[in-house]
């Protein structure tokens, strides 16, 4: 079942939603809201938050930013926004970040392609107060010097500054790009869903589930601001979780599932001999789009060649561990590949009589043979006298039954259960 076209906090809660005879729910609505660094005036008339304006920008790229405009960040998202800014005719765009150059957290690519585009990018700096003219819209914002963004001694996130470095910048428009927020609302009231870290509730990592057994969470709602691959993973995973939550069969959350631990080959420590060290594909661009002002992406695909060439580069092993859950051993997808690529493995050779399929039939005489004989011989005994008799009655009173429930060569009847 689907409800279409509600906020669901603001037009109705999960207690609700049960009483309507939903039984499990599965909340992945990202961080929604952002950040602001708790400075004066950072409320301000002329302040947004990244999400909030990226998202205007996406519905309208006609609108156009008078002025010179901030961005308050250095990741990615801060990149996004800069970038935008100068998409949206904005006269000046800068950006300032607590970490240096060297430790900023947006790619090094992302970075370059903004310094490109004009956008001026100043490190170490953080906000201290935003300046607003005598009708409370922006004019500025003052930023100290920022001598540090992690603890030496606990390796955690704890800016330190030098209050008395500042300088003041001409700003018409502030966008704070420091992180994003989950906005839930009324959605959870009355369940017993738990939080920590602020907001951000608490769930079984492998399951998804929270202290109210009918919730799942997932995507950037359960990690903070991740990748959407993650987020898709995620989904998989609650997806399994939710159809045993609400089979009748009282089906166990965790026994039987794939719990996905590979060990990934360390791409660090590794000595690999005349190994080919080929550039990485340079990308191309189509010169028909201005890629400095143009919200079209001027990127092309690369050829099959480029391809080739780029997916030759990889050091990644390719092995893969079988779902011991799921095979049998059967050696079918051996014989399926058409590189050869597949081989089975044994963990304990020395245990295990391994035949090829040419010669199996000759390795199980040995034991049918004399299996057959036995049964043929206690056909006649006392015990198999007394099975035939029980299985004769149990046809017969069962006669009537199983002419009205087929056998399906299912435990259960699905059919029943599509009811």
């Amino acid at each position: 079942m689907s409800k279409l076209n509600a906020v669901s906090n603001k037009d109705v809660t999960i207690e609700e939603l049960k009483k309507q005879g939903y039984k499990a729910f599965y909340i992945a609505i990202g961080c929604q809201g952002g950040r602001r660094p708790n400075v004066a005036n950072d409320t301000a008339e002329g302040t947004d938050i990244a999400v909030h304006f990226l998202r205007e920008a996406y519905d309208n790229h006609d609108q156009t930013i008078k002025g010179d405009v901030v961005v308050v960040g250095g990741g990615n998202v801060a990149i996004d926004c800069a970038r935008t800014a100068h998409r949206l005719h904005a006269d000046n765009v800068s950006m300032f970040c607590l970490e240096d150059r060297e430790h900023m957290p947006a790619s090094v690519d992302e970075i370059a392609e903004a310094e490109e585009e004009n956008v001026k990018v100043n490190t170490s700096w953080g906000p201290k107060e935003v300046l607003v003219d005598n009708k409370g819209h922006v004019t500025g914002i003052i930023f100290k010097r920022c001598t540090r963004t992690i603890d030496p001694e606990t390796g955690k996130f704890s800016p330190a500054y030098n209050e008395e470095e500042t300088i003041t910048v001409k700003a018409d428009k502030i966008i704070f790009a420091i992180g994003q927020a989950i906005e839930w609302g009324k959605m959870l009231e009355g369940s017993k869903v738990t939080f920590w870290r602020g907001n951000y509730p608490v769930a079984n990592a492998f399951t998804y589930q929270t202290e109210d057994p009918d919730i799942f969470v997932g995507g950037d709602v359960y990690t903070g601001p991740k990748f959407v691959i993650d987020a898709i993973g995620e989904g998989h995973e609650a997806a399994e979780s939710l159809a045993r939550h609400v089979s009748d069969h009282n089906v166990s959350q965790t026994i039987g599932r794939d719990r996905r631990f590979f060990k990934e080959l360390n791409k660090v420590d590794i000595q690999v001999g005349e190994y080919d060290q080929a550039g990485r594909t340079e990308l191309r661009y189509d010169n028909k789009i201005d890629r400095l002002t143009s919200f079209k992406d001027a990127r092309l695909v690369m050829s099959e060649e480029e391809a080739k060439q780029e997916a030759s580069r990889c050091l990644s092993c390719g092995a893969s561990i079988v779902d011991q859950n799921r095979c049998i051993g059967c050696g079918l997808c051996t014989t399926r590949c058409e590189f050869d690529a597949i081989h089975l493995v044994r963990d304990h050779p020395k245990n295990t009589n391994y035949r090829f399929a040419e010669k199996k039939v000759t390795g199980l005489l040995g034991y049918a043979l004399p299996r057959m004989f036995k049964i043929i011989g206690h056909s006649g005994s006392k015990e198999a006298r007394m099975m035939a008799k029980k299985r004769r009655e149990w046809l017969k009173s069962t006669k009537e039954f199983r002419k009205t429930h087929k056998h399906t060569g299912n435990a259960v009847n699905i059919e029943e259960l599509m009811q």
